[in-house]
């Protein structure tokens, strides 16, 4: 049997690059975010991370575009390298992720199958986004029994706006990745090798919620759903007559649990949560039933949402497989200044695309 990161180390080739430092930050609708760390050996180690909340709205707004370029050169100030280059990630639905399965083909027509592949499964108009793919061997590890791997295709407009916003913050990108693998690359590092069967990461974001799921195949399944952590918020908000931070101060405060809140705030959070559930379900459905014969063992939660306590049970009690917040840096070890290792230990679950971003090798 082959562990989880027999099974993931496929999904992006090696490149020895000692003499670069970087950091993952992770650009968001309602924060930055950014973890610093190496590998020493086989073991990852994290010496910084920052978070800087911003408002909610429209990218395309100049004001926004600002408040974000702040938000990223503070991170990045924080991660405090000598030169700030940068992993970042892309998600929602400017991005698209598949597996592709090809039957038996020579290698030279690899890259035209991948091209027409991309345009069959793409929504935007060709010459407006990148084609980006991961072979991984088939059983048997031959190319006679067909080429399989991941497919990314992504908008070509959001990925360059990403870039200009690091780049005007000061800093450099040095990889463009996908969201939901990035936040995969983080779980099968910190999770133990002998987790067998299909796991699930769970994360609910501001604007999107991504179900990421490893099968025993090694062939990572993507999904960014549209209904998130502001439908959540905006529905309680109408249910309660709440303000948000009186909502926030409920839900996510220290150690809050489904008992500790108010009746009426439970059920409007239940309420709230049921389209969620709902479109977390179904993913996973769709997902067994074109993978037969396989079993999720496990459901971790991530992401912003997975910090309020209410919230995480209310998903395990609704969900008929094992579900947990995950927190990177409960197993990852940490040599950072007292108040950034505060924030991993505290803030962990929505630093986990960051912290996948940091743990790349880049090719």
């Amino acid at each position: 049997m082959t562990t989880l990161k027999e099974r993931y180390q496929n999904l992006l080739g090696r490149l020895e690059m000692n003499t670069l430092e970087w950091v993952g930050l992770d650009i968001g609708s309602s924060s930055v975010k950014m973890v610093r760390g190496a590998w020493h050996g086989k073991r990852f180690v994290a010496s910084g991370a920052a978070q800087f909340e911003i408002s909610d709205g429209s990218s395309a707004d100049p004001q926004k575009q600002e408040e974000l370029i702040v938000a990223i050169r503070h991170c990045l100030q924080k991660a405090n390298l000598k030169t700030p280059y940068a992993v970042c990630a892309h998600g929602g639905p400017e991005v698209l992720t598949r597996h592709f399965r090809f039957p038996p083909i020579p290698e030279e027509a690899l890259e035209q199958a991948i091209s027409l592949e991309a345009q069959q499964m793409s929504p935007f108009e060709v010459g407006q986004s990148i084609v980006a793919f991961q072979s991984i061997p088939a059983a048997g590890g031959s190319a006679v029994n067909g080429r399989q791997g991941v497919l990314v295709v992504a908008l070509e407009e959001a990925i360059e706006r990403k870039n200009e916003w690091v780049k005007a913050a000061g800093g450099k990108v040095l990889l463009m990745d996908v969201e939901g693998l990035a936040a995969m690359n983080c779980l099968t590092c910190c999770l133990p090798e002998s987790l067998d069967g299909a796991v699930a990461l769970v994360q609910v974001g501001n604007r999107f919620t991504t179900v990421a799921i490893l099968g025993e195949n090694g062939i990572p399944f993507i999904r960014d759903l549209t209904y998130a952590g502001k439908n959540i918020m905006t529905s309680l908000q109408q249910q309660t007559g709440l303000a948000e931070r009186e909502i926030r101060a409920a839900l996510f405060g220290a150690d809050q649990t489904g008992e500790s809140i108010s009746p009426s705030l439970l059920a409007a959070l239940k309420n709230a949560a049921t389209r969620s559930i709902a479109d977390i379900n179904d993913t996973l459905r769709y997902y067994l039933t074109q993978n037969s014969g396989s079993q999720l063992r496990r459901i971790f939660l991530t992401g912003g949402w997975a910090l309020s306590g209410p919230f995480v049970e209310l998903i395990a009690q609704a969900l008929s497989v094992q579900v947990e917040a995950f927190n990177p840096f409960r197993t990852l070890a940490i040599q950072a200044p007292p108040a950034q290792e505060t924030l991993m230990k505290l803030s962990g679950p929505a630093l986990t695309v960051a912290a996948g971003l940091a743990m790349r090798t880049l090719s």
